[in-house]
């Protein structure tokens, strides 16, 4: 069978996928873009609750250390391609934002702003802009394409192959954008990455990030819905999870008790970090007296000795670093730790060092930031890289 041959194909109709389609008019070239589903950006639609938390106010300086090790080696794609950038965009196309009140936050007023939404609060206005910006820069875009092969040119004047259901596809270039490992049903199921293995890409340990997390004799499963400001929660590395010394992360923030383990800002953003069999340590930073009422009467069974009378040493103790042992974090993490070694991508370009015409963004790269807006402004400034890097104007782009 004759291979259908296009310019530019994208590997994965998510928010970075998308967001590449949309700002990059093709201008007489062809592209194409595969999404495995039966629909583009399911996860885009999931993303904030529904709301779509697109971005985050404040400079673009401060976003590295939201993307822990990973930050400085975004920083030329961050400081590119901004997150006022992406406001000014948005604003051209229609879409206005606001801060989680709703209230509206102009392109410029971003920096005193915190997360940020589409005015509407709806994911779906997004998507259905990134749609339509994306069929008018001429790209094709086809659903149910699941690829399961891909062989890289002979050399460099050769194209790339794609295998699908519907027959093989030959590319010029070819950019991946197939999400991480998490939420399966909407395509991103990790598949893509032992294609990249084949072709000699190193694809570090994938494991679900933003998660709960499930620990040993878990308490609190009769706070089940209440939540707690203000808690630090500090993950200590696996050689020193006996002492507690040579700690991995320490954060401050929220937490949400479950029926089963912690969830909440601070323990998803956590979470990369709290391996099993390593220590998650919290501090209440309160008084007992100013913890809820149920928490108060569990603290305090947990610190009774054998006669029953509450050992205050204990007590203080629980409430200045109750220490857990980690079991697991859940499978369905909100994104993906792990990926395309970045070493292997040239962060100016996204392109694969050693393979001209590919090309790797968003989730599907080694790189993950905390909540608030982070991972989308990750894609956002990937697949705006990616895209001027493609564009036969740059201008253009």
């Amino acid at each position: 069978m004759t291979a259908e041959k296009y310019d530019i194909a994208v590997i994965g109709g998510g928010a970075s996928g998308l967001m590449f389609a949309a700002s990059l008019p093709l201008e007489g070239r062809k592209g194409i873009l595969l999404e495995k589903t039966h629909s583009f950006g399911t996860k885009l639609l999931m993303s904030g609750g529904g709301r779509c938390n697109i971005t985050h106010g404040g400079s673009i300086k401060d976003f590295i250390s939201a993307y822990g090790e990973s930050g400085p080696l975004l920083r030329k794609c961050l400081y590119r391609h901004s997150n006022l950038e992406l406001a000014d965009w948005l604003a051209d196309r229609g879409i206005s934002l606001a801060d989680e009140k709703g209230s509206l936050i102009e392109p410029h007023e971003i920096e005193d702003a915190g997360r940020l939404f589409p005015e509407s609060m709806k994911a779906s206005d997004i998507l259905d802009m990134l749609l339509a910006v994306s069929k008018e820069n001429g790209w094709e875009l086809r659903t149910e394409s699941e690829v399961f092969g891909l062989d890289h040119p002979d050399d460099e004047a050769g194209s790339w192959e794609i295998m699908t259901p519907g027959g093989c596809i030959a590319a010029d270039s070819i950019v991946i954008a197939s999400g991480g490992i998490t939420f399966p049903e909407t395509g991103s199921d990790g598949s893509v990455f032992g294609l990249l293995r084949d072709v000699g890409i190193e694809v570090t340990e994938l494991r679900p990030a933003l998660a709960p997390v499930y620990v040993e004799d878990y308490p609190y499963e009769d706070l089940s819905g209440v939540s707690l400001q203000d808690v630090t929660v500090t993950a200590f590395s696996s050689d020193a999870a006996c002492t507690c010394k040579g700690k991995a992360a320490r954060m401050r923030g929220d937490i949400l008790f479950t029926h089963r383990g912690f969830s909440g800002p601070v323990i998803l953003n956590i979470s990369g970090y709290a391996e099993p069999g390593e220590i998650l340590r919290l501090q209440y930073n309160r008084e007992l007296s100013d913890l809820p009422k149920r928490m108060q009467k569990i603290l305090e069974k947990r610190a009774a000795g054998p006669s029953g009378d509450v050992r205050t040493k204990v007590l203080a103790a629980l409430l200045d670093h109750d220490d857990f042992r980690v079991i697991s974090t859940d499978e369905k993490g909100m994104v993906t730790a792990g990926g395309i070694s970045l070493e292997e991508i040239d962060m100016t370009s996204m392109q694969i060092r050693n393979l001209p015409g590919l090309y790797a963004i968003g989730e599907a790269i080694d790189a993950y930031g905390i909540t608030g807006g982070y991972n989308l402004q990750m894609c956002w400034s990937t697949a705006r890289t990616a895209a001027e890097a493609l564009s036969s104007d740059d201008a253009g782009c």
